[in-house]
């Protein structure tokens, strides 16, 4: 997993066009260490903090293992923090070996700090200390920092044989459920599934998937289209009984996926649904989430629905931190109101508005689309 996320982090500032100068992996294999001219590292903690996998980032100054030269660069670091009347503590940590302690280097930089800044009155607070500097000692080199950032996501790193589909009817909810399973280590497979023809939703539809795409560790990006709204037009106005539109919606979906499923090269481990219990969009709730029980007849295929339990407020927090550039689309033109479900008389429906066959030329109503930077 580590050499997973090593190459994600690598591929990322190669796309975002970010040079490093060279990369190592502790021997206790703690810490990746990446290092950049002084003039990216900002930009390398904003790229850094966005990637899945990662705990913290710590921006630090390397220097030789020996007490002399950890305690010269500790003050160089302190002379950036230290306040007058501040307290402080240093927090050590030492591998490898050597012909000193934690405890020396503890007891010999303090020292040295307390006497070197006599005329800000400091004082040592193991504690509570109001500003802290951390020393890892790691065989020749030693790393000290003062910043601990944590990552906005945290997570696992991706992992390519981690594919599942995005079920997405166009609902900011959709595209967040297939975030949210990326974070877990997921790899992305959208299909879109357009009910509206029109191409102004459909470019602010993209624009979201293109906030998503700043996340992923590929300079390409792949969605499928399926035209939806082409289907329904096949069958709607023989459908007398309306209030089953929304269940029949996804039904072909599901169909449609699974004819997509079968004519790919990779191995597809499960797909998700954004749905959730907050009434936030046109599908009816109730439908979606007893419809997702009929999906055995096409699909053999779990499905993850990680919005579930989520409240709105939960939901639209998650999407500003994913970007507040996501936009809310009309995705559906025939919002139907008043629907039901009946398992037994929707899958008869379904037979016998004989979807099968329309389905039959797939490359009627699917198309690749792609999303992709140019490589440096």
């Amino acid at each position: 997993m580590i050499k997973t996320l090593i190459k994600n982090i690598k591929v990322i500032f190669d796309k975002e066009k970010l040079t490093f100068t060279k990369y190592q992996l502790s021997k206790d294999s703690t810490r990746i260490l990446f290092f950049f001219n002084n003039e990216d590292i900002q930009k390398g903690i904003d790229i850094l903090k966005r990637i899945f996998g990662l705990y913290s980032i710590s921006p630090a100054l390397r220097t030789s293992s020996n007490i002399k030269n950890i305690s010269d660069k500790t003050i160089t670091v302190a002379e950036k923090i230290l306040q007058p009347e501040d307290s402080f503590a240093l927090r050590i940590k030492r591998s490898g070996n050597h012909d000193f302690c934690s405890q020396d280097v503890g007891r010999e930089v303090g020292k040295n700090i307390v006497d070197h800044f006599k005329n800000l009155n400091l004082k040592v607070d193991l504690t509570n200390p109001k500003k802290k500097i951390f020393i890892e000692v790691r065989g020749d080199f030693t790393y000290i920092f003062t910043n601990i950032i944590k990552t906005d996501w945290e997570g696992l790193p991706i992992e390519y044989d981690k594919k599942i589909i995005t079920m997405d009817i166009g609902r900011l909810g959709d595209i967040l459920g297939g975030f949210l399973l990326m974070r877990r280590g997921c790899e992305l497979y959208p299909i879109l599934f357009d009910l509206t023809n029109n191409n102004d939703y459909f470019e602010r539809w993209i624009d979201n998937w293109k906030e998503i795409f700043s996340y992923v560790p590929f300079f390409r990006f792949t969605l499928k289209k399926v035209n939806l709204q082409r289907i329904f037009d096949n069958f709607e106005d023989k459908l007398q009984e309306k209030k089953y539109l929304c269940g029949l919606c996804r039904l072909i979906r599901f169909h449609v996926i699974s004819k997509i499923c079968a004519n790919l090269d990779i191995k597809i481990k499960a797909f998700s649904d954004g749905v959730n219990f907050n009434k936030m969009s046109f599908c009816n709730d109730e439908t979606d989430l007893k419809s997702n029980a009929l999906s055995y007849n096409f699909l053999n295929l779990p499905i993850f629905t990680p919005l579930i339990g989520l409240d709105s407020e939960e939901i639209h927090r998650f999407l500003r931190k994913i970007s507040n550039n996501l936009k809310t689309i009309n995705y559906c033109k025939y919002k139907p109101q008043n629907q039901d479900f009946n398992s037994v008389r929707l899958m008869d429906l379904y037979n016998s508005l004989k979807i099968d066959e329309i389905l039959e030329n797939e490359t009627i109503y699917i198309e690749d689309i792609f999303i992709k930077v140019d490589k440096v």
